[in-house]
């Protein structure tokens, strides 16, 4: 069951109940996640971060399942929830926010950073950010709907222009693993490849990863 997109830029998790959040970060986000986190950063180091920030988000969605929030880290050892919603309701709900994100980074390879949640300022979204949220938004929707009967099928996680990486409940990397793997890789692939797509650019330039259930690459 698919609760929400992925997107990272720098990393940056996204948590949405519909399809209507502009869920580009900011220009002064951008800036920010740009600055990368402190090297070195390992592979496994960067799954565990991420894993960490989409439970965040996973939990933050179990209790606020109609709120439009970001979920990203950065590096000056911070994680940051921003929230779009009026500020009569955004202070109703911004400490039981904190509290849920530290509950969920305290025993994780987060704990040493500080939570931050805020509002979202859309007015800082740039046009051009606008415009690659609307083609990542179409992107994924049209994968969501490709691939929403496929039974280990789990999340999707997005890079601009750069990487789609499927998460799936597949358990380990064997020969059977790596079949179920290519069927979700050659699904992607016709989705990509469809009509329906024509308007996202570059899109031969997405790279397709296939995750099993410990984040282990399987296609």
């Amino acid at each position: 069951m698919l609760k929400r997109i992925l997107i990272i830029t720098g990393i940056l998790i996204v948590g949405i109940a519909s399809f209507s959040l502009l869920n580009m970060p900011s220009e002064v986000d951008t800036a920010v996640a740009n600055k990368e986190e402190p090297e070195p950063f390992s592979t496994k180091e960067r799954e565990l971060h991420v894993s960490t920030l989409n439970t965040v988000t996973e939990k933050i969605h179990e209790k606020y399942g109609d709120l439009e929030f970001a979920v990203s880290s950065n590096s000056e050892i911070e994680l940051n929830v921003k929230v779009k919603e009026n500020e009569e309701y955004f202070y109703s709900v911004k400490k039981d926010i904190e509290s849920i994100a530290k509950n969920v980074i305290k025993s994780s390879t987060l704990k040493d950073y500080t939570v931050i949640v805020e509002r979202m300022d859309l007015s800082l979204i740039s046009e051009e950010a606008e415009n690659a949220n609307k083609e990542l938004l179409h992107l994924a929707s049209s994968l969501m709907e490709g691939l929403k009967h496929n039974d280990v099928f789990g999340n999707i996680n997005t890079e601009y222009q750069k990487s789609i990486t499927i998460q799936t409940s597949i358990k380990g990397s064997d020969k059977d693993a790596h079949k179920l793997a290519m069927e979700i890789d050659e699904t992607v692939n016709e989705i990509l490849h469809s009509k329906k797509l024509n308007s996202v650019s570059n899109i031969y330039s997405y790279k397709i990863k296939i995750l099993n259930s410990k984040g282990e690459v399987v296609n």
